[in-house]
């Protein structure tokens, strides 16, 4: 698919980025192209019942989210882009700090730089609370099923998309729509959300609605 053609809704609402979905058992190669002083984090609040369900928390005092739920503090993500040999196309990552503190110390230990060589990602866990992630230097071996890998096109570089969107906070108007429409499609469901026990608020009514060896730069 072309880099000026953004498919589907998460797509849309996410900026037009393509973010990278790492699973167990399913390694992926890519070359970083965002890394070391590079690298942007922002905090996001994750709500499975929002459309987008991550939202760029634009600070607590005028986050609407924040504001809902005072309790549930929004989780630092750091944002980096990468590029898949395999579809030949710039795609975006999003990981938690611990987990980029863990890739780094790898690529030190293997003496590797992910901006010029090639990494396989694996992930292992499948829940928030026991995932891992590790990385290893890609080494080609036709014979065993890893061929040579094409470095990314300056042409391909030039155009591809711009991160800054990423890490630029949602605002508290944007917010408060996404919420909004939440209720809106919660009132079109009377038998699940306004069929509440008598002195039970609806849910939607409800306050929680949901390198080697440099240094990173946090």
């Amino acid at each position: 698919m072309s880099n000026t053609v953004v498919r589907g809704l998460g797509a849309i609402l996410s900026g037009g980025a393509e973010f990278i979905t790492f699973e167990e058992g399913k390694p992926m190669t890519m070359l970083f192209i965002d890394w070391f002083e590079d690298l942007l984090g922002i905090r996001e609040h994750y709500e499975s019942g929002l459309t987008p369900k991550y939202i760029r928390c634009p600070g607590k005092d005028i986050c609407p989210l924040c504001k809902a739920n005072p309790s549930k503090y929004p989780a630092l993500r750091i944002k980096f882009r990468v590029y898949d040999p395999i579809e030949k196309r710039v795609k975006f990552v999003s990981l938690a700090k611990s987990h980029v503190q863990k890739l780094n110390q790898e690529f030190n230990l293997d003496e590797c730089d992910p901006t010029k060589n090639f990494v396989t990602l694996y992930r292992t866990g499948k829940g928030a609370s026991d995932t891992a992630y590790s990385a290893r230097r890609y080494v080609k071996n036709p014979e065993a099923g890893k061929p040579v890998l094409e470095f990314p096109t300056q042409e391909l570089i030039d155009q591809m998309p711009d991160i800054t969107t990423q890490v630029t906070p949602h605002s508290p108007d944007e917010i408060a729509g996404f919420m909004q429409a939440l209720v809106a499609g919660a009132q079109t469901q009377p038998n699940v959300y306004n069929h509440a026990p008598q002195g039970v608020k609806p849910a939607y009514e409800q306050q929680g609605v949901p390198a080697t060896q440099r240094k990173l730069p946090f």
